[in-house]
C-alpha cells in the first residue's frame, strides 16, 4: 500500500511540475526536443567509413569481444538506405563530415584552429600540426591515410588520430532536450574523442551556432551517453543508469535542467559481462513510439518477474546443462562459458529512481518501468511480438532474445506512431503494425553487427509538434 501511495504521489508531483513549467519552453532554438515522439525536423548522422575495415587486426587480440567487425561497404550502403527514408520524410539531414569541414574553416578563419586541435589531441598535436594542410573532416575522424598510417622513428605503428570508429552511432555523443543540448561524456576511452569533436563542432559549425548547450557532462564531472537519455515530455527524461551512464549524471541533470529524471536501472558497469552489452543503453531495450505507446522486451521491466524471470530461468537451465556435461567429461565448448552474471543482475534491471527537478533529490519508486507506464495508461508492445501459444523457450530464443540482439527495440521516431526500423526484425515489425504503428523498414544487418540500431544512428537536433 505504501509503495502504491509513493508511486501515485510521485506521478502527481511530476504532472504538477509539468503544468507549472509549460511556459518555460524555448520559443526558438536549433536544439529542441519536447518529446522523443514529436515530429522530427532536423537530425545529425554520420555514414560509416573506411575506419571499419581498419579494425581487421582486432581478430588477433586476446579478448574475443574486441574482434567484433562488420562488412564496411555493406554498412555504408545500408546507412544510405536510412538517410533516404529520412529525406523522403522531408527531414533535414546534417552530416558530421560536412559540419566538421565547416567548423574547421570557421576555426581557421577565427585563428583558433591550432588551439582547438591541441585541446582535442594533446598527445599528438606536434605531429598533427606538421600535416595541418591535409586536415579536413575525414582526417579528424581518423579516416585519412596520411593521418592514420603513421610510424614513429622506431617503426612503431602510431596513428596521429585514432579512428572514431563508433561515431556513426551519433546518438551517443550528445542528446537534445526541451532545455537544449546535453554534451555527453563516455566511460569508454575509445569513445571520448567523439565528445571532443562534438564540442568543437557545436562551437564552430555555422549550422550549429544557435544550439544552446544546457548540460556538459565532462564539465560536470559525470559519465553518460546519449542512448540512455530518452525524453518523455517537456519536463521528464527517462535515463538508463549504472551501466554506460552514472546515477550521478541523472541527479545533476535533474538539478541543472530543472527536469524530472526517472533513472532506469541497467546492469552494473563494475561487474561487466555480456549482459552489459545486450542491455547496453536504455534505447537498446526500450523506446517511446507514440502517444501512450512504448516498445520494449518482455520480462525485463515488470516487477512480477523480478523473482521468477523466464529469461533468467532459461539462462540458468542452459548454464546447468553446460556444467552437467562438463562434469560428465563432455566438454561442450573450448571456451569458458558461464551465465552467472546475467542470472545475478537481470532481475535488478528496470527498477526506477525519481530524481526531482531542481533539487536532484532521489526517491526509489519501488516499481519497474513497464509497471510505471501502465499506471499512466501506456500500451506496451513487445519485441518479438506476443507469445501466443508458443513454447516459452522457443519464444524467448527465436523471437525475443534474437530480435532484441538484432536491435529490434532500437527504432527511431519520425513522429507520433511513425518509426524507422531494421527490416530483419520481422516479428517486432508485425507487432508494431498490429498496434497501429507505421513502420519504415530498411536493410540494416551490417549496422546491427556493431550493436546499434536506427535510434543509435541518429542524433535528433530539432523536433516540434
Amino acid at each position: 500500500m505504501k509503495t502504491k501511495s509513493r508511486l501515485a504521489f510521485s506521478m502527481v508531483l511530476i504532472l504538477a511540475v509539468s503544468c507549472i513549467n509549460q511556459t518555460n519552453v524555448p520559443e526558438k532554438t536549433e536544439a529542441y526536443v519536447p518529446a522523443d515522439i514529436a515530429p522530427l525536423i532536423k537530425v545529425i548522422v554520420l555514414s560509416p567509413g573506411s575506419d571499419l575495415s581498419r579494425r581487421s587486426y582486432g581478430f588477433y587480440v586476446d579478448e574475443v569481444f574486441s574482434s567484433t567487425i562488420t562488412y564496411a561497404d555493406g554498412a555504408v550502403t545500408q546507412h544510405k538506405g536510412m538517410v533516404e527514408i529520412l529525406k523522403e520524410n522531408e527531414i533535414e539531414v546534417l552530416n558530421v563530415l560536412d559540419l566538421l569541414e565547416n567548423a574547421i574553416a570557421n576555426a581557421r578563419k577565427a585563428g583558433r584552429l591550432e588551439q582547438s586541435l591541441q585541446e582535442i589531441f594533446p598527445m599528438t598535436f606536434p605531429q598533427i600540426i606538421e600535416k595541418i594542410t591535409h586536415l579536413d573532416g575525414s582526417a579528424l575522424l581518423g579516416r585519412k591515410d596520411i593521418i592514420y598510417y603513421n610510424f614513429d622513428s622506431e617503426g612503431r605503428f602510431l596513428p596521429l588520430i585514432k579512428p572514431a570508429t563508433w561515431f556513426f552511432y551519433t546518438r551517443d555523443f550528445a542528446a537534445t532536450t526541451p532545455k537544449g543540448l546535453i554534451l555527453t561524456n563516455s566511460k569508454m576511452r575509445e569513445r571520448r574523442l567523439e565528445h571532443s569533436i562534438g564540442r568543437f563542432m557545436f562551437r564552430y559549425a555555422e549550422k550549429l551556432k544557435d544550439c544552446v548547450i544546457a548540460f556538459d557532462a565532462e564539465k560536470e564531472g559525470v559519465f553518460c551517453e546519449g542512448g540512455d537519455i530518452l525524453v518523455k515530455d517537456e519536463n521528464t527524461i527517462f535515463m538508463g543508469i549504472h551501466n554506460m551512464s552514472e546515477a550521478k549524471a541523472a541527479q545533476k541533470m535533474a538539478q541543472k535542467l530543472n527536469m524530472d529524471v526517472i533513472g532506469v536501472s541497467m546492469p552494473p558497469w563494475e561487474d561487466f559481462s555480456g549482459t552489459n552489452i545486450q542491455i547496453m543503453h536504455l534505447d537498446t531495450v526500450f523506446n517511446f513510439i507514440d502517444e501512450k505507446k512504448a516498445l520494449t522486451a518482455p520480462f525485463l521491466f515488470e516487477a512480477e518477474y523480478a523473482e521468477h524471470n523466464p529469461i533468467v530461468e532459461l539462462l540458468a537451465s542452459v548454464d546447468q546443462g553446460i556444467k552437467h556435461r562438463r562434469n560428465q567429461g563432455e566438454e561442450e565448448s573450448d571456451y569458458p562459458v558461464s551465465f552467472s552474471k546475467a542470472i545475478k543482475y537481470i532481475p535488478d534491471v528496470g527498477w526506477l529512481t525519481h530524481y526531482r527537478a531542481g533539487t536532484g533529490e532521489s526517491v526509489e519508486l519501488k516499481t519497474k518501468l513497464v509497471d510505471y507506464l501502465r499506471e499512466l495508461d501506456y500500451e506496451i508492445i513487445w519485441v518479438g511480438g506476443d507469445r501466443g501459444d508458443m513454447d516459452r523457450e522457443k519464444y524467448l530464443l527465436e523471437r525475443v532474445l534474437y530480435e532484441l540482439s538484432m536491435q529490434a527495440a532500437n527504432v527511431v521516431q519520425l513522429g507520433p506512431g511513425k518509426v524507422i526500423a531494421y527490416a530483419h526484425n520481422h516479428h517486432t515489425i508485425q507487432a508494431l503494425e498490429n498496434h497501429g504503428i507505421e513502420v519504415f523498414p530498411f536493410e540494416g544487418k551490417y549496422l546491427a553487427d556493431n550493436l546499434g540500431g536506427p535510434h543509435c544512428l541518429t542524433m535528433p537536433l530539432l523536433r516540434r509538434y
